[in-house]
């Protein structure tokens, strides 16, 4: 084993190759190369290549080291495996250098306020932390990875999708559903019952509240419920996917800034894991539902009803007075900004409730990500 003496006559910098070492070890005890093959049983050749750093110290050579030298085989196999270790950081580094350009492509913005890269980072440091925020060991792994299975981003035709802001909202919701208590496994039943519910927490007094209520809800449901606001240029109200066979997630943002929507988005996307349970991922776009997408127009369907009756849809379409709207939210038991939405969709009159629909604020979306433990 390596004596206190033999230890303090180095001072290891695991980037020197081990062969150096082995090499001022020899020059400081005058063993020349060809008595340490010799003593090893080794070839001249051999020891010179590694002396000279053409070739590592294997583990069947390090122990013959610790038999001639006496000096523990566990230095010389750490010595090399160190070294290697640092080629192949200078190595990584010099090709992540490389992938400047796709790292890039993410709003620094949304990066910086998830603590997922600091703006005094050089580039190939960004690329390298956002690799590793995706579990990935390149572009291209992001590409097969994040965005050929996960979601397709070019259903419409209408408008373009950003794909590496759409790919890093969908991992930052992921990352906050990880962190979410941990929830019993999906129980449609419940989930249905919990449909019914939401209708009446978009009454509370906030956004905030409502939310918080349907989050616990869902929890009790088996469904991961969370908050990330919106990436540049994603265009995404919500989305369904799975993060295992029965813990289903769903992810809103505050698209439109408009409360109406954000609680139509919830159960359009609570329709989704209800009636398309096949472990499918849902990512709700602006405009995707013009498309005429059979599995689109059921959740809308599905969160038309659960929110209002046909009979109060009905009801709501007859008003004529801002007033008339107002009467109708508290005795239907809805937020106002439900029944005014659903009069300006129904009339296209927004001259009589829109401004009743209200707007998301900043301070409403802090909250909704404090809640959700996403920032």
């Amino acid at each position: 084993m390596m004596s206190t003496d033999q230890a303090s006559e180095f001072t290891p910098d695991w980037s020197v190759h081990p062969g150096a070492l082995l090499r001022r070890v020899l020059e400081r005890r005058g063993i020349r190369q060809s008595e340490l093959a010799e003593r090893t049983g080794l070839t001249p050749k051999h020891i010179n290549q590694v002396v000279s750093e053409n070739i590592g110290i294997s583990g069947d050579m390090a122990i013959l080291l610790e038999r001639v030298l006496g000096i523990d085989a566990q230095f010389w196999v750490r010595a090399d495996a160190d070294y290697q270790a640092y080629i192949s950081s200078l190595k990584a580094k010099e090709q992540v250098s490389e992938y400047a350009p796709w790292a890039k492509s993410f709003d620094l913005a949304t990066l910086e306020r998830h603590g997922i890269v600091e703006r005094r980072d050089n580039m190939a440091t960004r690329a390298e932390k956002i690799l590793k925020f995706f579990g990935v060991a390149s572009p291209d792994a992001f590409e097969q990875t994040w965005l050929r299975p996960r979601v397709s981003f070019r259903r419409s035709k209408s408008f373009t999708v950003h794909e590496p802001n759409t790919a890093l909202w969908l991992r930052l919701v992921e990352r906050s559903a990880e962190a979410a208590s941990e929830v019993p496994p999906l129980r449609l039943s419940v989930l249905r019952k919990i449909a019914r519910e939401i209708p009446g927490m978009t009454s509370l007094p906030s956004i905030a509240d409502g939310f918080t209520a349907a989050r616990a809800a869902l929890a009790d449901a088996g469904v991961v419920l969370t908050f990330v606001r919106q990436v540049p240029g994603t265009r995404v109200g919500g989305a369904t996917w799975w993060l295992s066979a029965d813990r289903p997630v769903i992810g809103l943002t505050e698209r439109n800034r408009k409360s109406d929507i954000f609680w139509f988005n919830l159960l359009h996307e609570i329709g989704h894991v209800l009636l398309h349970p096949k472990r499918v991922t849902f990512l709700d776009l602006e405009s995707d539902r013009s498309l005429a997408d059979p599995a689109e127009q059921e959740a809308d369907r599905f969160a038309e009803q659960s929110i209002l009756s046909d009979a109060a849809r009905a009801e709501i379409a007859k008003a004529a007075t801002r007033e008339q709207l107002l009467i109708l939210s508290a005795r239907l038991g809805v937020n106002v900004s439900i029944v005014a939405g659903h009069h300006g969709y129904m009339t296209n009159k927004w001259y009589v409730g829109g401004k009743l629909r209200g707007t998301l604020t900043e301070e409403d979306i802090d909250a909704l990500e404090h809640i959700s433990g996403s920032t």
